[in-house]
């Protein structure tokens, strides 16, 4: 307040030696209102407190994606109020943004730090990473110590699907999820591509299958991607590759929507069809009915099924395992966990690569407390044998699809085959719409003295579980324990094969064998005594503080002391590597400096923006072959003549970071001026506004200099520039000009061959005016007046109307050829004005010519007046 508005109040104090102070000096009058509040002193800078603990909650809370008012009502709850906190909103919201400046720095070598750190931790980290041309992040792919081990005992069938915009690069994020033995998704593996490209997928494919030591999963489930078709047999020559059903339902579902609407019956008939559970020549039967029935010979959806059936429908492949998968819905489900609760669009690459590991961390505790609660004992439902053997061997998940199963199984009804005992014909009773498929006979083979249970339905091959039909034999046959070849160990509460996998992704124990929650519980206790014997009283808090205060000191100390070390030993090895590059002749040591580049990851640049499949702005330019390299999500700051960066902000008009804002940019100040003189050359049109648009678009891709042409940009009107050239030199320019405009109004021919010239090179759009493309449009066209007189001079030698140019159009209210049309004309607008004002003349008249003969009716003495002033007397 004192430099703002020149306040001189102050009060000088001194201190004695027994450490009280007195009041040497003291002024009291103010020259501006004083707060009205006490609670108003926040507002100012010498009473702000910002604690560094505070920045700290702050950056922790920013980063776990906690909204801004959450983390206002939690500061405000534990300090005891919001003027309480030391600082206001405005502040937190800047310390925010600086937290994001600062975390923007060094994103790529920031990320590649947290991998080497999480390797560190456990060396069955795994991580890679490609680089373009220009040495920027292209591709990266990393896997857990965790995810690995559990593709090592889950990864016979697994889902990948792509998502967007979960970082600020909209690098797409494509995810390998499975599915573990209490049922719960897993995530194999991760990976931001630059591209959805076939060779970006076939990069991302053969790290997955490096990574995962050379195992080929049985098979894989993904959506209609043809880049992705293409990679995949290339890099997993032996896994099946099958299409999401939801996809390919979800594409055709607005022509199924019409036929349902047409046909009630349909839906449940092909949802039955879909999901009937025999063979492929069943299905085929079942769908060329349904054709027939419906008459729906030339319906394009339903042909476009048909010619895409072996890739989605799963009759074609009953006999390969695929872990109850038949969609990539669990790739979709852990995209919206992870885009919900963890990552954002706006999130740098470090911050993104430690939410997906806290994402990942998340499910490992939801694991975790689903096989502790496996542990457990429950009851069967019956006392048949073979439920308490699937009870004892499944996890809790598993069992209770199990008994479910059992529970519909008593829907059926079963009859022995008279061709072979051992054979039951197996058929539902219930006409539900639940188990449409189900209304079918189902042959099931049981043998008991050989071990053998098998349907023909082949869901036991499918998804490694019993269907309906074969618990439907187990309780008519009574059985006692089920064959254990037909359990399969995926599904079961001993699911781990290689328990000497290291598949922590943290260390659990230090140096001395002793475990870090150990350390953490001793170290918390003691500090708890010590917090709660210092609260009784004035002296044991100044102990207590003291107490603190010489830990972290003493803490400090120990710490610079290793870094110290460190350092030395670096040196030594630097200087023992210089002794071994000496010259044999002399003997001496080089002196010529090497370059001190310990970090592989220094020069590797940020990823440029992504552009995803689907983008409707790049679409045409993929086709002609014209796609630009995107912009940069965030610029590199330009550097001073010391090399220190200029700013941090990013400019709004030129994209560039340069120590100046939107305001003070040179390159929005250029564009006012051209503005400004196309105003005073052409005059203001309606599409001044987009004439504005497109001079600040051309010039953000231009650079313009700091130095040059700095009387035309600046607008300060506190600067002035002196002039370094004399008058006679202006003098001597404006001759020179005169003289030169001379020679172009003489020698026409040779500009218009110059323009020719210049439109064989070729341009965006030809101007409708002079028929050139250089750029610029028939508002815009520098040349139109001479063109315009051109024609006017032809037209008048001819003796004939007005000559409409080719590409311009006559004004039909002036009859003129000024570059605007009937709506913009400024005749016609003095014309309406014209007409306004003589309307509101008129309508004037009207009502003092009404006023007038109301009063003279009022006047005039009629006999009807007359007869009533009688009356009254």
């Amino acid at each position: 307040m004192t430099k703002r508005t020149g306040c001189k109040a102050f009060m000088r104090l001194k201190e004695k030696s027994d450490g009280t102070c007195i009041v040497k000096d003291i002024t009291l009058q103010h020259n501006h209102t004083l707060l009205l509040s006490p609670s108003m002193l926040v507002f100012m800078r010498s009473h702000k407190r910002v604690d560094p603990t505070l920045k700290g909650l702050v950056k922790d809370l920013q980063f776990s994606n906690i909204k801004h008012v959450n983390i206002m009502g939690l500061l405000t709850r534990l300090h005891g109020g919001r003027d309480k906190i030391g600082c206001h909103n405005r502040d937190i919201l800047n310390m925010k943004a600086e937290n994001t400046r600062k975390e923007s720095i060094n994103e790529v070598q920031n990320m590649f730090k947290f991998f080497e750190d999480m390797k560190k931790e456990n060396e069955n980290f795994f991580y890679d990473y490609k680089v373009d041309d220009e040495n920027r992040l292209e591709n990266v792919f990393w896997s857990n110590a965790s995810s690995r081990a559990a593709y090592a005992d889950f990864g016979d069938c697994i889902t990948f699907d792509t998502t967007y915009k979960s970082n600020k690069h909209h690098l797409p994020l494509a995810v390998f999820v499975g599915v573990n033995n209490h049922l719960q998704s897993t995530i194999f593996g991760v990976a931001l591509m630059g591209n959805e490209s076939e060779e970006s997928f076939k990069w991302v494919f053969s790290r997955f299958l490096e990574c995962m030591g050379g195992k080929q999963p049985i098979c894989i489930l993904t959506d209609q991607c043809p880049a992705m078709t293409k990679a995949i047999p290339k890099i997993f020559p032996r896994t099946l590759h099958k299409f999401c059903r939801w996809h390919i339902m979800n594409k055709h579902k607005d022509p199924l929507k019409k036929l349902y609407k047409l046909f009630p019956d349909l839906k449940d008939l092909l949802t039955a069809i879909l999901n009937h559970p025999l063979m492929p020549s069943e299905f085929e039967d079942a769908w060329k009915a349904l054709i027939e029935k419906y008459n729906l010979h030339d319906i394009n959806v339903m042909i476009n099924l048909w010619a895409e059936r072996k890739l989605w429908i799963s009759a074609y492949w009953k006999e390969v395992f695929c872990a109850r998968m038949t969609s990539t819905q669990r790739s979709e489900s852990m995209n919206f966990v992870l885009k919900r609760g963890f990552v954002t669009e706006r999130d740098n690459l470090h911050i993104f690569a430690k939410q997906v590991n806290n994402c990942i961390q998340a499910r490992h505790e939801a694991e975790n407390a689903e096989a502790n609660a496996s542990t457990g004992t429950r009851k069967t439902v019956t006392r048949y044998g073979f439920e308490a053997q699937v009870m004892d061997k499944y996890t809790r998940a598993v069992y209770s699809v199990f008994r479910e199963r059992q529970y519909h199984s008593t829907a059926f009804r079963i009859k022995t085959s008279q061709d072979n005992p051992n054979n039951y014909l197996v058929h539902h009773y219930n006409q539900s719409k639940e188990f449409a498929w189900s209304r079918h006979e189902f042959r099931v083979l049981a043998d008991e003295l050989e071990g053998r249970y098998e349907c023909e339905c082949k869901l036991w091959e499918h998804t490694g579980l019993f269907c309906h039909h074969v618990i439907a034999v187990f309780e008519h046959l009574r059985l006692d324990e089920i064959p254990s070849k037909y359990i399969l160990q995926r599904y079961t509460k001993d699911a781990v094969t290689n328990p000497d996998f290291n598949r922590r992704d943290y260390m659990r124990t230090t140096d001395d064998g002793t475990s870090i929650e150990y350390r953490r519980t001793i170290l918390y206790s003691e500090a708890v005594k010590i917090i709660n014997k210092g609260c009784s009283s004035k002296e044991k808090i100044q102990i207590a503080l003291s107490a603190f205060r010489d830990a972290n000191t003493r803490l400090d100390n120990e710490d610079a002391e290793l870094e110290n070390n460190e350092d030395a030993e670096m040196e030594n090895n630097e200087q023992s590597s210089n002794q071994e590059n000496t010259t044999r002749e002399t003997g001496e040591q080089n002196d010529i400096p090497q370059a001190e580049n310990n970090d592989p990851y220094a020069d590797i640049q940020p990823p440029l923006l992504a552009i995803t499949k689907g983008s409707k702005t790049t679409d045409a330019a993929r086709k002609n072959g014209k796609c630009k390299q995107p912009v940069p999500a965030r610029p590199e700051p330009e550097l001073d003549e010391y090399g220190r960066p200029k700013g941090t902000r990013v400019c709004g008009t030129c994209n560039k970071i340069s120590g100046h804002n939107s305001r003070t940019c040179k390159a929005r100040q250029l564009a006012k001026k051209l503005l400004e003189t196309h105003e005073k050359v052409y005059g203001p049109t309606a599409s001044s506004g987009n004439i504005k648009v497109r001079i600040r678009n051309l010039l953000a891709r231009q650079h313009i200099p700091e130095n040059d042409d700095e009387e035309k940009l600046d607008t300060d009107e506190g600067e002035c520039f002196e002039d370094e050239t004399d008058d006679e030199e202006y003098e001597q320019e404006d001759e020179d000009e005169d003289i030169t405009e001379q020679e172009e109004t003489q020698n026409t021919p040779d500009v218009d061959d110059k323009l020719e010239n210049l439109n064989k090179k070729g341009g965006k759009r030809k101007c409708s005016a002079c028929n050139l493309r250089l750029g610029h449009y028939a508002s815009t066209c520098p040349n139109k007046e001479k063109i315009l007189q051109q024609h006017i001079l032809e037209r008048q030698t001819s003796d004939s109307a007005i000559v409409k140019p080719q590409g311009v159009k006559v004004c039909s209210s002036c009859n003129k050829i000024r570059g605007h049309n009937s709506r913009t004309c400024a005749r016609r607008q003095l014309e309406e004005q014209l007409l306004h004002l003589q309307s509101t003349e008129n309508d004037s008249n009207t009502m003092e010519n009404r006023s007038k003969e109301k009063s003279r009716k009022k006047t005039q003495t009629t006999p009807a007046a007359i007869r009533r002033s009688t009356r009254k007397r």
